[in-house]
């Protein structure tokens, strides 16, 4: 392993010396899902000459999906690994012990450390998960909202769901039955029916100190359920995505095709959390993450994901509900 990382940094300080963008390797990391290397930059040598050459690299290290991104200081080289370690929820919430409330579990980060989004805290409130499929988006959904569901009471924690794919017999279903405060909306008129429900409880709850139970409204494909039901569904959903967090209501919307077209005016309506897997270009990665050059078109899929959230950029392998 040791010989092989140290063959790694030597091609990879080789492509840049060759391009005129030296840098040297001052270290690395075996982690999940992907091999990291550091870079410190050479006099001269500016970072977009370094990520204009990811291509480069990648063709001479074997390995289409190299990114090369930004770590604190210092430039990254990522190199996905062969064979990744599966990450499982209940494995994660065995391991962590005081875990402040309303707070779920996304899975490992790039440094090896448990990932946790806390509901109420203004920079999650409400998240957007995106990605093509493979991706592992909707096993990431069900993993949040599992991980929040075996922590709370139904009187604490309450589940919205709007499901056109109708995976009425899944495990997910079964395991959120005590904490689902409605039927599982399938259709569109079904949907904004429970939408026009959730907006007059968090409206009604606006003047409450603590708002019980929270509730997490889970959209999949919201991209698909915006197309067909208009403006209609863009207004209630903005609604939930610009009030809800001080009414305890939370937005848990996924979409394999997050294009400014179709989830646009959600993203400007403030979905602060975003959790972008494996999208089609770079174009749906900036939409998606609201930030360039974000690589998430290079991401690997099965739960090879980005948290993106105030400014910060996390690269983690979400875990697994089962």
């Amino acid at each position: 392993m040791y010989r092989k990382l140290y063959q790694t940094a030597d091609q990879i300080e080789a492509v840049l010396r060759e391009r005129k963008a030296p840098a040297a390797v001052i270290g690395g990391r075996v982690l999940p899902g992907f091999i990291e290397m550091l870079l410190q930059l050479a006099p001269g040598t500016r970072v977009n000459q370094v990520k204009a050459l990811q291509a480069d690299l990648a063709l001479a290290l074997g390995n289409a999906n190299v990114r090369v991104t930004q770590q604190g200081s210092h430039l990254a080289v990522q190199i996905p690994r062969a064979a990744r370690s599966p990450v499982r929820l209940s494995a994660l919430l065995a391991s962590l012990k005081d875990i402040p409330p309303y707070t779920a579990v996304l899975g490992l980060a790039e440094d090896g450390a448990p990932l946790l989004a806390c509901l109420t805290s203004p920079e999650v409130a409400h998240i957007l998960i995106a990605g093509t499929t493979g991706s592992g988006k909707t096993s990431l959904a069900h993993t949040i909202l599992l991980s929040l569901c075996q922590r709370h009471r139904p009187s604490r924690f309450g589940l919205v769901i709007i499901d056109p794919k109708r995976s009425q017999e899944s495990p997910f279903v079964r395991a959120t039955e005590h904490h689902r405060l409605l039927d599982i909306a399938h259709t569109t008129e079904e949907a904004i029916a429970v939408l026009r429900r959730v907006v007059a409880v968090m409206e009604q709850r606006n003047t409450q100190l603590e708002p019980l139970p929270r509730v997490a409204v889970y959209v999949d494909e919201v991209a698909d359920l915006v197309q067909t039901g208009g403006s209609v569904v863009v207004d209630l959903l903005t609604r939930i995505a610009q009030r809800g967090r001080e009414a305890g209501v939370h937005l848990i919307a996924c979409t394999q095709k997050p294009s400014a077209k179709t989830v646009g005016s959600l993203l400007k309506a403030n979905l602060p959390l975003r959790l972008v897997g494996r999208v089609v270009s770079a174009e749906d990665a900036r939409v998606a993450t609201g930030i360039s050059g974000s690589g998430a078109e290079k991401l690997l899929g099965s739960g090879d994901f980005l948290a993106v959230t105030a400014g910060r950029v996390i690269r983690f392998q979400a875990a697994m509900p089962n």
